[in-house]
């Protein structure tokens, strides 16, 4: 029996007076992640009282019988506290444990919303900025569908037939705006007729607006303003974005891009657009379609290479369309189709375009950049019995040289450039009175120099520019330019701004919605290139209303033009006169902006436009076609406070515009030239999952439309027949919805 309860009393004494040991060493972080031990640092368990200290090599140890869980902390003299649980598992530790430095801050988040859409405060230019969100608000499946929820920028529709739109600012014609592309020049030319529709607004990371003619840096033809489109960039895309559309009339887009970042100096990007148009439709019952029919498809890839001392962009872009309007059932290609009016489309463009930097060691001020772009292109195209077609070859390059003057107060850049443009035209107008032959072929070659001086002080920012430039055709050409900003507070500007620009136009493609009708076309043997000069200022002021954030602006720019290629159609209905300017062309814009966030993520912008737009026609100086005095804008957009739900509302008005006197189909001339005032609203809902978000919008939602927008519908081929006339929607209330699903490139 004594033998037994030995053996037991031996078994259960360790278990009765069993001990937990915790120990370890105590580190300190020091400067690139080295460590080094902390001597003296305090160790001590909060439930059972006990603890120790650090020797010399940072080791700590202490026993005890632990009631687990409880809690260890870490004191050091110069180091942030820390603390750590320790659970019934965790017995016979050793532990390694690193300390901060207190005079290391500890982590802070700033979080700020972006505004969608912005004036740039810093560019002493009017530029405002539109981001990828601004971009969302709407369906934004191209460019000409991007200015949606913008006040500054007007898109029309060009004409009845075939379904192309165009751009306006300042109530001037989209030529006079100069389009770019990472302030490359692009859609010059033969793209001014449809090139808006060959850039996915999927693709685009922002837009930058300018008013007034902007910089001498990108070239001579800026004369209203100023638009740039910064793609999304190889090095910080998306590894997969998927945008699907499709809308009631019919048509279906994909949009697909992604990229990767090859190495630390090498990432690529591409990018693939596809869009159709099956569906004839003829709401109206006019026998015309609404909306032409085909196909649009773009690609791109674009490379990056950044080193430290140089910086590189190339890639290749090409776009291909066929489309076709006109009378139901018409086919291009079908000899059946002969006694029917019809318009064929068919665009093929193909561009390669690079960027080139290059920094200095010795010299951190100062950088050289050379830009370099090339096109090819070819231009079909059938208005019933009009056709025009055009190839055309450009090349581009500017080199260009910046630095300091002194101190960064003083900066100058100079440089040149060179164009070169070959284009090879032909019009063909086969009336029944015999076909006329129009061969509208040129080149140009146009060097040029320049060079900018700013000026950046505590309050002003002061931007002087001239570029001279030989025309092979015009000769010596040359185009100053100034820009100021001045600071009255921290929260209001105001900017002047002044320059010359010059353009050579190009009558067919500036006009191509006049095919749309079979009045003839006169046209002057001396034709000029068109020069304007524009002048204009802005004010800016952010304050606080009701202590929510809101901004204010005003803006008035006026232009007038020392020569215009204007197409009269004031001295008879029975022609269209291309010519030079007889007398005055002048655009007077006002446009103030406000925009308000009442509540946190509910935001409302507004604003109203006044336009006074006139040339002499006719001989006497009267309002431009289609350009309404008024404009009127209001959006309201609203995010969840989970982000989930995004709701958008915009509602334009614009005035009465004047309207082309016509000739009618009982051989009298039209004298109800005004068209009405147009109500436009659109409004669109995305909800957002966690990977992908869906939205579904609408168009025109107050089904405004022209219920018979083409003159002698039913004699297409008489000389009354006029389809330019359109000034809103033939179709009427658009319907659409789509999907985006986007996987975000690998976190390194």
């Amino acid at each position: 029996m004594k033998s037994i309860i030995l053996i037991l009393g031996l078994f259960f004494t360790p278990i009765l007076f069993a001990q937990n040991t915790i120990q370890g060493r105590i580190f300190g972080e020091i400067e690139d992640g080295d460590k080094t031990p902390i001597f003296n640092a305090t160790i001590f368990l909060k439930k059972a009282s006990v603890g120790d200290q650090t020797d010399e090599e940072g080791n700590f140890k202490f026993s005890g019988k632990f009631d687990f869980p409880d809690t260890l902390f870490i004191r050091a003299s110069g180091y942030y506290e820390d603390t750590l649980v320790l659970d019934k598992k965790d017995k016979n530790l050793n532990l390694e444990i690193t300390l901060y430095p207190d005079h290391v801050l500890e982590e802070v988040v700033i979080r700020a919303k972006r505004d969608n859409s912005n004036i740039l405060r810093l560019d002493p230019r009017n530029t405002e900025n539109l981001n990828s969100g601004e971009l969302r608000k709407a369906a934004c499946c191209n460019l000409s569908e991007s200015f949606e929820t913008n006040a500054t920028v007007d898109v029309n529709i060009a004409d009845g037939v075939s379904g192309s739109k165009r751009i306006q600012m300042m109530g001037l014609s989209g030529r006079y705006t100069q389009i770019q592309f990472e302030n490359i020049p692009i859609l010059q030319n033969v793209d001014q007729a449809f090139g808006l529709t060959s850039i996915p607004g999927t693709w685009i990371e922002s837009i930058q607006i300018t008013k007034g003619t902007g910089t001498v840096a990108n070239g001579y033809e800026s004369m209203v303003g100023l638009i740039n489109l910064e793609y999304k960039k190889p090095d910080d895309i998306e590894r997969l974005y998927v945008n699907a559309y499709g809308n009631i009339q019919g048509r279906a887009e994909l949009n697909l891009h992604g990229g990767k970042e090859l190495s630390k100096k090498w990432s690529s990007a591409w990018f693939l657009h596809g869009s159709s148009m099956m569906v004839e439709n003829d709401r109206n019952k006019d026998g015309f379609r609404d909306v032409p029919i085909g196909e649009e498809f773009t690609g791109l890839n674009r490379w990056k290479y950044k080193s430290e001392l140089f910086r590189a962009q190339f890639g290749v872009k090409a776009s291909y369309a066929n489309k076709s309007g006109g009378q139901i059932g018409f086919d291009r290609y079908s000899a059946e189709s002969n006694d029917l009016y019809g318009v064929g489309l068919r665009n093929l463009n193909l561009e390669a375009f690079g960027k080139t930097g290059f920094l200095f060691e010795e010299d951190q001020f100062s950088s050289v950049g050379l830009v370099y772009y090339a096109k090819y292109q070819e231009l079909n195209t059938v208005f019933g019995k009009r056709t025009l077609d055009a190839t055309e070859q450009r090349g581009y390059i500017n080199l260009m040289y910046e630095t300091i003057l002194g101190s960064t107060l003083h900066t100058l850049k100079s440089g040149a450039s060179f164009v070169y443009d070959d284009l090879s035209q032909r019009m063909i107008d086969d009336f029944d009175v015999g076909a006329t032959f129009r061969d509208l072929n040129r080149t140009e070659l146009v060097p040029g120099v320049y060079s900018e001086y700013t000026y950046k002080g505590l309050l002003t920012t002061a931007v002087l520019g001239m570029r001279l430039d030989y025309h092979n055709l015009y000769g010596m050409q040359y185009s100053p330019r100034a820009n100021l900003k001045y600071l009255f507070t921290e929260d209001m500007d105001i900017r002047l701004t002044a320059g010359r620009g010059f353009r050579v136009s190009n009558y067919a493609v500036d006009n191509m919605s006049l095919m749309a009708t079979n009045t003839p076309w006169m046209v002057s043997s001396d034709i000029q290139p068109e020069v304007a000069w524009n002048f204009g200022a802005s004010w800016f002021y952010e304050f606080k209303m009701f202590n929510r954030k809101a901004t204010w602006s005003v803006d008035y720019y006026y232009t007038f033009f020392e020569n215009q290629l204007i197409a009269d159609r004031d001295e008879t209905p029975n022609a269209i006169i291309m010519r030079n300017l007889g007398g005055q062309s002048f655009s007077h814009a006002l446009q103030t902006d406000f925009k308000f966030e009442p509540a946190r993520d509910f935001e409302i912008k507004m604003a109203y436009k006044y336009l006074d737009v006139r040339a002499t026609m006719g001989g006497n100086l009267v309002s431009k076609i289609m350009v309404p005095n008024h404009r009127g804008f209001i959006n309201f957009g609203y995010q969840t406070r989970n982000k989930r739900w995004e709701y958008d509302l915009t509602a334009s008005v614009f005035g009465p515009r004047r309207l082309a006197t016509v000739r009618l189909p009982n051989g009298e001339v039209s004298t109800n030239n005004t068209s009405e005032t147009v109500p436009m609203l659109s409004a669109q809902i995305t909800h957002v999952f966690k990977r992908f978000e869906v939205y579904v919008g609408g168009e025109n939602l107050l089904d405004y439309r022209l219920n018979d927008p083409i003159i002698d519908v039913e004699n297409p081929f008489g000389n009354t027949f006029d389809a330019t006339r359109v000034y809103a929607p033939i179709y009427g209330i658009n319907i659409y919805a789509g999907i985006r699903i986007s996987i975000e490139k690998s976190k390194k």
